[in-house]
């Protein structure tokens, strides 16, 4: 049974608490995007930056004010694993980019379906065309994130004023809520006609995950599409719950420590510090010279290693300087939110030029930039799709920098192949923005 300190009545543990942590630990092992809202509902995007069980709090880096004071009563709203989750909290203390709260007693189910939902990988290149009017009014085009006989939720890339073609600003006042639109095409969904169409209206518009997402709620269709979006749907999802899913903690030891700085942060060349040195003191002792007296000199005076460890601890410093001065960071982040996190830290940390985004596809284009010193890659893709995106780059790029990678349970057949494909150094989620992690980036700029 944990017991959680409040400054006030303790709060045990008991299975609601326990599901809490086991939710709030998995959104923090991927960065899930969190939103929190105050008492006038205005709504500022988070990530879960460290969660203590013994005091009871969990700290979130947020990326613009949180309107609201110690004591008040803070919503959070998160989606993981295809649901939307929230709960209420306490806020304990806030400061620059950071607000402290009290874990909930308890998380709900917040859904706004009300029909099961097929997800869509991005890759797969289903996209949505929506128009007011023919003639005048807005129109919409986006990438569908996931879709159901009555509606579907989709990435807004462009809206535009459909008279004189001027590109619109993308924000919530992009429509109404409840706005008509008279066409709505759906484009090249999976298992489904290249092209349907139907009617529809704007269900609500979301910004607080970085860029802008907008739901739509379909008139009836007509039976062939609805059938079409059936067997879609049918063939990737189940039922929606009633009640949130019960969930098992992954790491209660993990958990209980309090902090993230209780993981490894990076696992720092586990398998590269041991490979020279056992092979360099073997090739340099022949058999024959421990029979002889005057060999065990050399033995003894072996502080070698020592002054090889010290040289590159003397030109650290002006390497350091160097990259701030000059060198250029590459960064690929899995959310709009995390990449302004991100990019201000490693500014604030001194990097002269810190390029990043949240597309794999624009990554090529940045690596033309001069004199570049690390690339880390923690973007929406598997381990292994990372790896491949890797290989893709060494194959275009004359000189690619030395590659980090975040990614998640990490193994020894990760290790290897991450090694096989050239990436320098691997990165543990969930991960801090801290001293540790700057000194990592650092010490790859170093190497080139």
């Amino acid at each position: 049974m944990a017991i959680f300190g409040f400054g006030k009545d303790k709060k045990d543990g008991g299975g609601a608490q326990e599901q809490v942590l086991a939710y709030l630990e998995d959104a923090q092992r991927v960065r899930a995007a969190f939103t929190l809202s105050g008492p006038r509902k205005t709504e500022v995007p988070a990530f879960l930056q460290g969660l203590d069980e013994s005091e009871g709090t969990a700290t979130f880096q947020i990326t613009g004010p949180l309107i609201a004071e110690k004591g008040n009563t803070v919503e959070l709203l998160f989606i993981q694993e295809g649901l939307r989750i929230g709960g209420s909290a306490r806020l304990l203390e806030t400061r620059s980019g950071v607000a402290v709260l009290e874990l909930p007693d308890a998380l709900e189910l917040k859904e706004r379906r009300g029909a099961p939902r097929a997800r869509l990988n991005p890759k797969e290149g289903a996209t949505i065309t929506a128009l007011t009017g023919l003639f005048e009014g807005v129109g919409i085009t986006g990438t569908i994130e996931n879709i159901s006989e009555s509606g579907a939720r989709v990435r807004v890339e462009k809206g535009m004023a459909i008279k004189g073609e001027k590109r619109l600003p993308l924000g919530t006042g992009l429509v109404p809520v409840g706005q008509p639109f008279i066409l709505i095409k759906l484009n090249k969904l999976p298992k489904c006609p290249a092209v349907m169409e139907l009617e529809g209206k704007a269900a609500y518009l979301d910004g607080s995950g970085g860029g802008l997402t907008m739901g739509f709620a379909f008139a009836r269709p007509k039976a062939d599409v609805a059938a079409a979006l059936r067997g879609l749907v049918a063939s990737r999802t189940s039922a929606i719950p009633a009640s949130l899913p019960s969930k098992a903690r992954r790491r209660p030891e993990a958990a209980s420590s309090g902090s993230l700085a209780d993981e490894p942060l990076a696992r720092p060349r586990p398998v590269e510090e041991p490979r020279p040195r056992p092979v360099e003191p073997k090739a340099e002792e022949p058999k024959p010279k421990p029979a002889e007296p005057k060999a065990e000199a050399p033995r003894a005076a072996e502080p070698p290693p020592p002054e090889e460890e010290a040289q590159p601890a003397a030109r650290s410093d002006s390497l350091l300087r160097l990259k701030k001065r000059s060198r250029a960071v590459v960064a690929l982040s899995r959310t709009a939110a995390f990449d302004d996190i991100l990019r201000g830290f490693l500014q604030e940390d001194g990097f002269g030029r810190v390029l990043t985004t949240t597309f794999p596809e624009e990554i090529p284009e940045l690596l033309r930039q001069p004199n570049l010193g690390v690339l880390f890659l923690d973007g929406n893709m598997t381990v292994v799709e990372t790896l491949e995106f890797v290989r893709r780059l060494q194959s275009t790029c004359e000189d690619l920098p030395p590659v980090v990678v975040a990614a998640e349970d990490i193994s020894a057949a990760i290790v290897l192949a991450a090694r096989r494909h050239g990436v320098a150094q691997l990165v543990v989620r969930p991960y801090e923005l801290d001293a540790t992690f700057s000194a990592l980036l650092s010490e790859q700029v170093t190497l080139r």
